[in-house]
């Protein structure tokens, strides 16, 4: 994005092309985030949750699914939490993320698979890629919590803490100074007991974090 910034105020460029380039950067970058697990959090709601529940998303949908006597729809709405997925409408689901496969989007949709028969299929939404990116952040978010319960700092790198470790690093690698295949590198390993903070992390390019492997 400060490259894209910095190439139009240098070429000197306005042109409705440019606010719709911008735009669609920014959102590709929300959906990116969103999907990695930075899932949003809706405070109001009149939904009744379960204790410690968090509600991520609450979506007005139609599930369309195959049945014997051909595709039947059900209008409802899908609702995701930290805890579980559900549809509540006609043909209502309710499973945990540990049965969710898949959410993709597909077309207008999203397209949902499952290890069981309710839940999976084809839901119709107005924004099939903030919905589906919402979904596979709250199941990946709810898979790495289920791995590592107790775990005091989390491995992924907020999205404040990554500006500022490339801000300071200046984009590049703190060992060679390359700029291409940059990673976030834990100075202090991960598995060692390292915070993933913006003092415990550094850029570095692929090659240099393969050789440093888990040294401090």
């Amino acid at each position: 994005m400060d490259e894209f910034e910095e190439a139009v105020r240098e070429l000197g460029i306005a042109d409705p092309a440019v606010v719709e380039m911008r735009r669609r950067m920014q959102r590709g970058l929300e959906i990116g985030l969103i999907s990695n697990g930075e899932v949003p959090r809706v405070e109001h709601t009149r939904l009744n949750l379960g204790d410690g529940e968090v509600l991520h998303l609450e979506e007005p949908a139609v599930y369309v699914r195959e049945a014997e006597t051909g595709l039947r729809r059900s209008t409802g709405k899908i609702i995701a939490t930290n805890a579980k997925f559900r549809f509540v409408g006609g043909a209502g689901a309710d499973l945990p993320w540990s049965r969710i496969v898949e959410v993709r989007p597909e077309y207008t949709n999203i397209v949902i698979s499952t290890t069981a028969r309710r839940g999976s299929g084809i839901y119709e939404v107005s924004d099939p890629e903030y919905v589906a990116a919402v979904l596979t952040g709250a199941m990946r978010k709810a898979r790495r919590t289920a791995v590592t319960p107790a775990q005091r700092d989390s491995r992924s790198v907020p999205a404040a803490v990554r500006t500022e470790v490339w801000q300071r690093d200046g984009g590049a690698c703190v060992e060679c100074q390359a700029t291409e295949y940059l990673e976030f590198d834990h100075v202090i390993p991960w598995s060692r007991g390292g915070a993933t903070s913006a003092g415990n992390l550094q850029l570095l390019c692929r090659r240099c974090n393969l050789k440093k492997g888990a040294r401090i």
